[in-house]
């Protein structure tokens, strides 16, 4: 079975939680650019672990550490495009080692994370469509290569370079699923509204519809008032804080592992097919939302 069949079951898939602030909670750097794709070169048996530990937790698609892993943030680094190309190679190769590791009695699916070009949270700072194409184009083929069972677009921040990046993924013929980051609005990022993105994307040919890198009462609304208008599979995978324009993420008291876990189930019962954490989730969060629905390995 392919991915593109699993989702047209009827069941959820639990997606993994968060890579970046996990390996910054176990210890280990996670400057900038590379953010987690440092820890592809100093750090990647740790890396591995965090895999072995969503699968452990109950995951069914774990997400390669490939957030930063494009020409453009390694150039920065003062690094180079091969360097890029063999820490995507590199990564998903852990990924699939991490499988291997646990060997669990489900079929563990490898998304291949691909980034914004640019800061998450500086939708203005993305580059045209044209040039987001070429580049998003390079980390779709490395993906491919190294042999990702679908592509996960995340955090996207505008629909120019969602439906570049989109395209340059589907062109792989891989399943493609595609997400963005929420203002307080309902909207994307930038302004533009939710719907509309969809739209765009559905109509360009993508397998999945996705919110992520957000606060989760902004998720809920949003699924409240999209969920019966948009005929793709969703996907939704909240931040374990609270967004500030002035101040950035803060810390939620009242986000834990189990009220986390019954604000999925409410997602889940509104037909949300994709369930998982972002930034500032753990093991123990997807723990929680998998013993809703089945037994960890």
């Amino acid at each position: 079975m392919n991915f593109t069949l699993r989702l047209r079951e009827k069941s959820p898939l639990i997606l993994d939680g968060a890579m970046g602030t996990e390996l910054d909670r176990r210890g280990i750097s996670i400057k900038l650019p590379l953010w987690s794709a440092g820890a592809l070169l100093k750090n990647p048996e740790i890396v591995k672990q965090i895999h072995i530990d969503y699968i452990r937790a109950g995951t069914d698609i774990i997400t390669t550490d490939t957030f930063r892993t494009n020409s453009r943030t390694f150039l920065k680094a003062g690094l180079s495009k091969k360097d890029a190309f063999s820490a995507t190679i590199k990564a998903v190769s852990i990924a699939k080692s991490a499988v291997e590791s646990v060997k669990p009695d489900r079929k563990i699916w490898i998304a291949g994370s691909i980034s914004p070009l640019e800061d998450c949270y500086q939708p203005k700072l993305s580059p045209d469509y044209d040039t987001a194409l070429i580049e998003h184009r390079e980390n779709a083929m490395w993906l491919a290569e190294a042999g990702v069972d679908f592509i996960l677009i995340e955090t996207m921040n505008t629909l120019h370079e969602a439906l570049a990046a989109s395209k340059a993924s589907i062109e792989t013929k891989l399943p493609v699923i595609t997400s963005f980051i929420l203002n307080n609005n309902l909207n994307i990022f930038n302004g533009t509204e939710l719907f509309i993105a969809y739209s765009e994307l559905n109509n360009l040919g993508i397998q999945g519809f996705s919110i992520n890198c957000t606060q989760h009462s902004i998720i809920s609304q949003a699924i409240d008032k999209y969920h019966h208008k948009i005929t793709l599979p969703i996907a939704a995978y909240a931040n374990a804080g609270i967004y500030d324009k002035e101040f950035g993420w803060k810390d939620d008291p009242a986000f834990t592992p189990g009220s986390y876990a019954d604000i999925v189930s409410s997602w889940i019962s509104k037909g949300v097919k994709i369930v998982g954490g972002c930034c500032g989730t753990t093991p123990e969060h997807i723990k929680k939302i998998s013993s809703k629905t089945k037994s960890p390995v």
